[in-house]
C-alpha cells in the first residue's frame, strides 16, 4: 500500500486518485472550519465551488426543510480571498463556528481552495475525508484501518503549494508509514522528513511560509487553533450522491 501526496487542487487528475481513498487538507482555513463545525454539533457540511450556486442549493434545502417540517437551520459560509462572501452567515474563521451558532445546521460552504479541493476528487476517489492538524490522526488511522492506497491532496493556495497544508500531510504520511507500513512516494518522504524535523517547532516551519505572513495579523487566533494537533477525535467523510460532508 502506498501514500501519495498532491500539492495543491489544480494537480488532482484521475491517474492520481483513482482507486485510493483522500484525504483533502486545507489547514489555513477551510478544512479546520469543517472539522471544528462538525465537532461542535453541526449535522453536515455540503462543499460548493461557485458562490451562486451556494445560495440556490441554500434555498432548495431550506424548501425541503420546510416541506419535511425539519426545524435544522440552513447557513452559508465560506470566503474569497479570506474575506467573507456578501450575504453569507459565517466567513472562514474556525472560531466562529461554535456550538451556538452550528449545532444541528446544514451549512453550505463555499472557499477559495478548500472546497474546490474536495470538489475536484469527487467522482474519482473511492472515499473521500476531511483532515487538518486538529484530527490528523483520527483521519491517518481511519485510513489505514482500510488498507488502501491513499491520496493525501494538500489544497494550496492559488494553485501553489503551501507549507501548512505540506506539514499536515507530511504528519499522516509518517503516521501512515509508521503505524501501518505503508509506502511512501517520493513527495510523501519528503513531506514526512520534513515534518519530523520540524515536529516540537511548527513555528520554525512557518517562519518560511508565505500564507502564513499574509493572514497572522489578522487571523492570528484562527492560527493558534488551526495549529493545534489531534485536538479532536473526528473523522469527517464525504458521501455521495448528495455530496455533504458528515461525521
Amino acid at each position: 500500500m502506498q501514500v501519495d501526496i498532491i500539492t495543491t487542487a489544480a494537480e488532482v487528475t484521475p491517474e492520481r486518485v483513482r482507486g485510493r481513498n483522500v484525504a483533502v487538507i486545507d489547514v489555513f482555513r477551510a478544512t479546520s472550519v469543517i472539522v471544528t463545525a462538525l465537532g461542535n454539533g453541526a449535522r453536515e457540511i455540503i462543499p460548493v465551488t461557485g458562490v451562486e450556486e451556494s445560495f440556490r442549493l441554500r434555498d432548495q434545502i431550506e424548501q425541503a426543510h420546510r416541506t419535511a417540517g425539519d426545524p435544522g437551520p440552513v447557513l452559508l459560509g465560506g470566503e474569497r480571498n479570506t474575506v467573507i462572501i456578501d450575504g453569507f452567515d459565517l466567513d472562514n474563521s474556525p472560531l466562529r463556528y461554535t456550538p451556538q451558532a452550528v449545532r444541528d445546521a446544514t451549512v453550505v460552504m463555499s472557499t477559495t481552495n478548500g472546497t474546490r479541493a474536495v470538489n475536484c476528487a469527487r467522482g474519482l476517489a473511492d472515499e473521500i475525508y476531511i483532515a487538518a492538524l486538529l484530527n490528523a490522526d483520527a483521519v491517518a488511522r481511519r485510513l489505514g484501518e482500510l488498507e488502501k492506497d491513499v491520496a493525501l491532496v494538500c489544497s494550496g493556495r492559488h494553485d501553489r503549494f503551501t507549507v501548512e497544508d505540506s506539514l499536515c500531510a507530511g504528519m499522516m504520511a509518517r503516521y501512515l508509514n509508521l503505524r501501518y507500513a505503508y509506502e511512501l512516494s517520493d513527495i510523501a518522504w519528503w513531506c514526512a522528513d520534513v515534518y519530523g524535523r520540524y515536529e516540537d517547532d511548527l513555528q520554525g516551519a512557518l517562519d518560511h511560509c508565505l500564507h502564513y505572513h499574509t493572514i497572522r495579523e489578522r487571523w492570528g487566533a484562527d492560527i493558534a487553533w488551526c495549529l493545534r494537533r489531534n485536538e479532536l477525535e473526528i473523522v469527517p467523510k464525504l458521501y455521495e450522491p448528495e455530496g455533504g460532508i458528515r461525521l
